[in-house]
């Protein structure tokens, strides 16, 4: 009985769709290509839609129809409908007349040229989608390589040390990489202790002329100059002395401690015996299942350090 229900309106339907496509095409036969034209879009417009046989034979009388109302474009995208639904598709020349039958030939000619684009298209686009899977995948392939390669660090030694930013005359500031700041300490102390040492003579020296002669008038003039150079001598000290002070403080303010440094090495730079293997990427890539296309698992936390004390 469910079977009945079923097939019985189907038959019907069925029944009814070819019913109508005589109607239109009586129409069609009659040169009455308005109606044709409405009765034939009307049975293409049915939900649900006629059968594929059905469809194919509206689609051609439709297609003429509009040609004979001198609807060209029209009937052109009519018979390409048809053409989509079957390629192969041809006018029989014995119902249809000539001019139909060239343009039908034109719009097939049309179609096939887009379709011979479209497949070209597509085969760019595949080739273009198969080259951009084959970088990815070179690209992954570098980057895994790159994060295998094994690191080597040395530690590098500093010399710069505290104790001689105690040290004066700029050096202090020659270590903390301050050049021009050392220089001016080192001729400004410099001068100041060749100074001191040019005035602590003099005042020696007239010292002694002063006890030589003392009483007389070059003793008391002697006297006067010792006691000049006795000053001055003084004086350049004290200012030699702030001097070497102003740049130990100096040095010690804007010394930094160098802690642990380190450097890469080249693995030229490495001696043989402490060089590790290079790892293999297929190591870590899982058996391609679709040849180079295979797209590879990002590897970028894989790799391998090592320190040495050089």
């Amino acid at each position: 009985m469910v079977a009945c229900l079923l097939v019985v309106p189907a038959g019907r339907a069925a029944a009814d769709d070819l019913a109508d496509f005589q109607r239109a095409r009586n129409a069609y036969d009659a040169g009455d290509y308005p109606l044709s034209v409405e009765r034939f879009r009307e049975l293409l417009g049915r939900d649900p839609s006629p059968s594929r046989a059905i469809r194919e034979e509206c689609l051609q009388f439709l297609g003429a129809s509009l040609l004979f109302q001198g609807n060209e474009d029209q009937a052109s995208a009519v018979f390409d409908q048809l053409l989509v639904l079957e390629p192969d598709w041809e006018l029989d020349a014995a119902v249809f007349p000539t001019p139909i039958l060239d343009v039908f030939a034109r719009v097939k000619v049309q179609m096939r040229e887009r379709l011979a684009a479209l497949q070209a298209a597509e085969q760019q686009l595949a080739e273009l989608e198969r080259q951009r899977r084959l970088e990815e995948d070179r690209r992954r392939r570098e980057a895994l390589q790159a994060a295998l390669e094994p690191r080597y660090l040395a530690r590098v030694s500093d010399d710069r040390h505290l104790v001689l930013a105690f040290v004066p005359f700029g050096v202090g500031q020659f270590q903390n990489g301050q050049e021009d700041k050392g220089w001016t300490f080192l001729g400004l102390e410099a001068a100041l202790g060749a100074a001191n040492v040019w005035t602590f003579f003099s005042w020696d020296w007239y010292r002694r002329e002063a006890h030589e002669w003392v009483g007389t008038t070059r003793g008391d003039q002697a006297a006067a100059y010792a006691e000049g150079y006795k000053i001055a001598s003084w004086a350049v000290l004290g200012a030699l002395l702030a001097a070497m002070v102003a740049g130990v403080i100096d040095a010690l303010v804007l010394y930094e401690d160098p802690g642990t440094q380190w450097r890469m090495l080249s693995s030229d730079e490495v001696p043989d015996d402490r060089r590790l293997p290079v790892r293999d990427p297929a190591e870590f890539l899982p058996p391609p299942r679709g040849g180079p296309d295979e797209t590879l698992p990002a590897a970028a936390t894989l790799g391998w350090s090592f320190a040495l004390d050089l």
